[in-house]
Parts: structure tokens; sequence; C-alpha cells
């Protein structure tokens, strides 16, 4: 036993005489083999890299090799260094030994804001009583937020992995721990979990704040660590100053629940209110941003859609989708022609004299036109307004990004709440785009959801009035979450986002993750590894998910195509023309389950989110999502894709038809006999009728027909459901 326990001592020390210190690896020149020992800082909530640490400095280890490594282990490890994108880190392991786990790690350094770089890469940092700059709403996968101590900015990274992804972003102070990282020429602080902003207050604010509104209220639900007292102030500018008026909340407070509600009351319709909570307790004051809130409208509510491109009437629910082929932009032009007040246009890209004329005549007839474009597209038709429309572009900017939106405003402020229309989808005013490419348009009469577009028009157009400022417009990344987000239209519910404020991406993942039967995405490109995951993670669950991509690139995360079987993740080629959705469809063929559509401009790439001008809207609603899977069925299938509903026994409170999807024997139960049973084919043809007078029937779907079928049980006391049943 002593002889092994020398023979082990002798070989770690040989070893430990072969390695040179971290801060001695840092010198070496890239490409050299290295071997270090140290403690590790991180676990897999930064991805694949671990940062370690000895008492001389740090370093990155990025190696598919160390899956297993946590936080605390103690390891020896030889690689050859590699400068990824200005970070030294040690790859391509040959070597690696875990000593022991649950190490402590190295006391953070304390550093000022303005300390932040080479001298502490990879190592351990604190940074005392800072703040996020435009703080509030939740964390992102793959984001980067801006924190300040009041003189000095820095960057904060949140990974996809990270814990804190979807948690409510601090808006008081808090002392910040994480490891120094870089990333080109920016040098951002990797935190790995909450309890690395270690907060000031004895009172937190620890979820979203949700919003229900009425034609005159708004009510805002959040929650905290510990128990207090709720209040809102509140008014019409998006400052401080504004909020004058306060309203004192109420509390359901426990050891483990904390939640609190405010009702703001006496409003009128389309009302736009800016309010901060705050929360006391005996020894603090916490307070959340200011957010953007807006009650219900007066209008109808009623939603337009069109493609330019073949349905599958088939699939129809309630309405069937309208296919207006090439008539898109004489559609358009009819709203137009039907505006009386105000028209604030926002279009990437415009070549079409159809619109541009229906444009001139609003003009001429006295309607106030208000016009933004980007300067980096050819936009022809803009030469063809008349010289006294105000037009203004987006300018080239720094870090890039164009103006991609698709978007008007129809009478925002009409007295007439159903004369105001929103316009938007995927489409720009191009011939291709109109014609040729596969697009959709969408208009919604609602002027609550027109006044929150115009919010994002004006803080693009650098003002409130008729002519732009251009030395006051905001593009890019220099936009502020300024809009409301959960608008209540009609009977539906619709999210309303603007690129890249809002972090729309999250958005996206959000709206995925709900999906409990089906998950069907018709987008030109899919570029984001986090929202690839947020799709395979849905596929995990058992959702039924189909993709459908204009093309795949060296940028498509090549897991989703590896992890979906073949038929399911489809890339468009069968029609002509370039497949310029952005869309995905959420539940769509289960009602009871909060059917989702997700359309506008905002294709799913780095750009879109993080430096492009777009918007995104989410409408919650059976119909809407049906017309949408129409075309999404028809294009689907058309390029061999597989449809298949998710697996389901549906029932009602007296009939119960399984199993679903079927091999062809039904079997319905009911609490009293069943009359009748009609069979339907998917275009409505009955094929056979049954009438068993019994409780309990077993029988058969005809055996040379598969796909969807339509059955509608009627009961002895005349009642009558009808099902969708899908035979393999």
């Amino acid at each position: 036993m002593k002889i092994s326990t020398f023979i082990l001592f002798f070989l770690i020390s040989i070893e430990l005489l072969a390695q040179t210190s971290i801060n001695e690896a840092r010198q070496q020149q890239i490409g050299s083999t290295v071997t270090i020992t140290g403690v590790v800082t991180n676990g897999s909530e930064l991805g694949t890299i671990r940062y370690i640490q000895d008492n001389t400095a740090g370093i990155g280890i990025y190696d598919n090799s160390l899956p297993s490594v946590s936080r605390g282990d103690s390891i020896t490890v030889t690689g050859d260094l590699d400068d990824f994108n200005n970070l030294l880190e040690v790859t391509a392991v040959t070597n690696f030994t875990s000593y022991a786990s649950g190490v402590a790690l190295p006391t953070p350094q304390e550093i000022n804001i303005s300390d932040i770089g080479e001298d502490y890469e990879a190592e351990l940092v604190l940074i005392r009583n800072v703040e996020f700059v435009n703080a509030g709403g939740q964390f992102a996968g793959n984001e980067n937020y801006s924190f300040t101590d009041g003189i000095n900015t820095g960057q904060l990274r949140i990974n996809a992995n990270s814990p804190l992804v979807g948690q409510a972003i601090p808006t008081d102070r808090f002392d910040l721990v994480a490891i120094c990282s870089q990333y080109y020429s920016t040098y951002q602080l990797l935190p790995r979990d909450a309890d690395d902003l270690i907060s000031e207050s004895s009172i937190n604010i620890t979820s979203p704040i949700e919003v229900s509104a009425t034609n005159n209220s708004i009510t805002l639900f959040w929650s905290t660590d510990v128990g207090g007292f709720p209040f809102v102030r509140y008014g019409s500018s998006n400052d401080i100053a504004s909020l004058t008026n306060v309203k004192e909340g109420d509390s359901t407070t426990s050891d483990e629940t904390n939640n609190h509600l405010v009702e703001i009351t006496g409003l009128q319709p389309s009302e736009l209110v800016y309010a901060q909570l705050f929360m006391t307790n005996e020894t603090d004051t916490v307070y959340s941003s200011i957010g953007a809130y807006i009650t219900q409208s007066n209008s109808s509510g009623d939603i337009k859609v069109y493609f330019n491109s073949e349905i599958d009437e088939s699939y129809a629910e309630t309405s069937i989708a309208a296919n207006i082929d090439d008539a898109m932009a004489d559609t358009l032009a009819a709203y137009i022609n039907r505006a009386n007040e105000s028209i604030d246009f926002c279009i990437y890209n415009i070549d079409n004299s159809t619109i541009s004329d229906a444009l001139n005549a609003a003009y001429d007839r006295g309607v106030t036109i208000r016009f933004i474009t980007c300067e980096s597209t050819a936009h022809a038709s803009v030469s063809d307004l008349n010289s006294n429309i105000p037009i203004l572009e987006r300018p080239e900017l720094a870090e890039g990004g164009i103006m991609h939106n698709k978007f008007a405003i129809f009478d925002a402020h009409s007295s007439n709440a159903d004369a105001v229309w929103v316009w938007s989808g995927s489409t720009n005013l191009t011939p291709n785009q109109l014609t040729f490419d596969s697009n959709n348009m969408i208009f919604i009469q609602d002027q609550s959801l027109a006044k929150v577009y115009e919010v994002e028009f004006e803080e693009m157009w650098g003002s409130n009035t008729s002519e732009p400022n251009a030395q006051n417009a905001k593009f890019g990344a220099d936009k502020i979450n300024n809009t409301p987000h959960q608008i209540q239209v009609g009977n539906k519910l619709i999210d309303c986002y603007f690129s890249p404020s809002d972090n729309t991406n999250q958005q996206l993942i959000n709206s995925i993750n709900t999906a409990d039967f089906d998950l069907d995405i018709e987008t030109m490109l899919i570029t984001r590894s986090d929202l690839g995951n947020a799709i395979i993670s849905a596929f995990d669950r058992g959702v039924e998910v189909s993709v459908l991509l204009d093309e795949e690139n060296e940028y498509t995360p090549s897991f989703i195509k590896n992890t979906l079987p073949q038929e399911k993740f489809i890339i468009d080629d069968a029609a002509a023309g370039m497949l310029h959705h952005k869309v995905a469809i959420i539940d769509a063929n289960n009602p009871e389950s909060d059917p989702q559509v997700i359309t506008g401009s905002h294709n799913w790439s780095n750009s879109a989110n993080d430096r492009n001008d777009e918007n995104t809207l989410i409408i919650h609603d059976a119909d809407i999502a049906n017309q949408y899977y129409q075309q999404f069925a028809y294009r689907f299938v058309e390029n061999d894709g597989t449809l298949v509903l998710a697996a389901q026994i549906i029932q009602s409170a007296s009939v119960k038809v399984f199993p679903n999807p079927t091999e062809g024997r039904l079997m319905i139960n009911a609490d009293r006999a069943i009359a009748k049973i009609s069979i339907y084919n998917s275009t409505g043809a009955k094929i056979d009728e049954l009438l068993p007078n019994e409780n309990t029937v077993e029988f058969s779907l005809p055996y040379n027909l598969t796909g969807l079928f339509l059955l509608k049980v009627e009961l002895s006391n005349g009642d009558y459901n009808t099902y969708k049943i899908l035979k393999k």
C-alpha cells in the first residue's frame, strides 16, 4: 500500500514538473502544446467551453472531450494554444486528468468596468454597484446586455444554455460576478447563473410583468421573492417625470408565493400608458423598468390574410385561406385608396407603380403620408412618389443591418375605430416578391395595434410630426423597448415585437416552447442554433414537427436536419420562386391548445434579431392559424413532405373516439346510444354511414383509402360532434 501510494505521488510529481503555470502558458506562441493545471470555474451553462484558473491567470479550454467537467473540478489538461476571435484557448486536448471535485473556486478579483480587458481575460471578476441599461423584461439566449456604474458601460453575455434565459432582468443595482471573456474587439462578462447577480435589495421582482386589458383598464401582474406592498405610477410619456399618477395594488403573499396585481382604471379605448411598478417593505423599495401598455380598442379586430401561392382547402376548419395569386399589389392599393386621414408606410424595397400611384392619389386627396425605407436597397418606386411626400431612408450604420420592415398604418387616429388598419407580412413590394415568390400579407383592423406600430414608426421617423427629424431618428441598436407587447384585438390576443430592441428571437423560442401537438415552420432560412434547439426540443417531447426552408446554407444548424426524419425537414424546390415567408404555426389543429401564428418581416437570423429593423406578430387564434396551415400544407406536401396530425384521443363530455391516428380500426364509446356515424373524406364527400343504435361501436375505415377523414357522430338525443381522424 505504501509502495503504490509512493508510485502515484511520484507520477503526479513528474506530471506537475512537466507543466507550466497558466500565465506562462499564455505567453507561448499560438500552436504551442501546453500542459496546465487549475480549477474549472464554469460548467455546461456556458456551452462547450470551460474556463480554468490557477493562482497566476485564467484561460479557456474548448474541446468536446470535456462534457462532464464541472465547476469546482481540479484538472490537468494538455492541448494546443489557439486564438479564437481574440480569445486565447487550449484546444485539441490530448491528455486530461481530473483530481478532485467541489474544490473552492478562486476569489473573484474586484475591478471596475474601466478595468475590463486583457489583464483579466478568462478570470473570475467582481464589479460592484451596477445596473442594466434598459432593464426589465426577460433574459434571452445568445444576447448581449449593457450594464453601467453610472459613468462607464460594459457588456454582459447570456449564453443559449444559461439558466438565466427566461428569467427577469434585474431593474435595481447589483454586484456582478462573472468570467471575463473576449469576442473580437469586445470584452464581455459571462455570468453563470442567478447567483452571479447579487442584489443589494431586500426585495426583488422575480417574474416578467404580465398584462390584461379591457377598453378602459389595464391590469398588471408580477411576483417578488418576498412579500411587500405593491404600487404603480403611470402617465402618458416614457419618462419618470410624466408618471404622476399612483395606484396601490393587491397581494397574495405566503412563504412560497408572493404574487401582486394592480389595476389602472378610468382609461379610454386605445389609450397608451407608460407605467412603472414598485414594491416596498419595511426596509427597502424596488422599482421595475418603465413599460408600455395599451387598452383594448373599439375596433372590430377583423383580420384578413392573403397568400400569392396555392392553398389546400381540404384542411379548412372555418375559413378557406385566400390565394389571390398576382393581386397582392392591387389588394394593398385598395386599402391605400380607402385611407381618409393618414398613412405611415414602412417598406424595405418597393418597385411597383400600382402602390406608388395609390400613395400619390391618397396624397392628392389630402391624406397625410409619411414614408420610411432603406438607403442600402434600390426601392425604385420611391422616385415615383410625389416630391412633397416626406421620405426618410435608414442610413448605413457602422454595425451594419437594414431597415427590413414591411408594414403600413392606415388612419391610426380616426374617430371611426373600424377605419383603422395595420398591414404587415413578409412581402416586399417588388415584381418577384408580389407575384413569383411565395409570400403572405396580413391586414388587422385594430386601433390599439395601429398606435403601437405608430410608436415604432415615430422612433425611426425621429418626430411625431409630418416631417422627419433625421438627427433624432433611431434605427438598429439605437432603438429602445418602448412599445406594448400584448394587445387584445377583438377576442384575440396578439403579441407584437420589434427588432432589435425587443428580444424577438427569445419571443419566437417562447412560442415554440408552448407547442403541445404540432409545430409547422415555413421560413426562408434558419441560422440561429438556439432556434434550432427549440425546434428539436419540441420534437423530442413528442410534438409533430415539420420544417420547410427556402434553402439550406452553411449557417443552417446541421443538427435540425440530422435529427428530424427526412420527410419532415424539407428544402423547397418543387415550385418556382423563393419561399420568402417567416412563419411558424403552433398547434393549428388543436383549438384547445392555444393555436398561434408567427409572421412578419423577421428572418430567423442574427442580423434580424440584433441589427435590422423588423416587426413580428404572434397571433393567438385557431382560425388564423388554420388559414396559414392550409398554405403550409399545400407547399409542404408539394415538396414531398409528410404531414401527420399529432396523435390524440379526441373526446367530448360524452363521446370518446380512438385510436387517432389509426391503422383502420376505430372504437367509439358514448354515454348513450349512438344513432348515426357518418364518414367523409377530406374533400367533404360522404363515403359511408352506419346506424348502430348502441353505446359502443367498433368498425373499420375503408381499407383502400389513407389520409384525413371526417367523422360525424350523432347520439340518440340529437347531440353530435365532428372529429378529424387520420388513417395511416
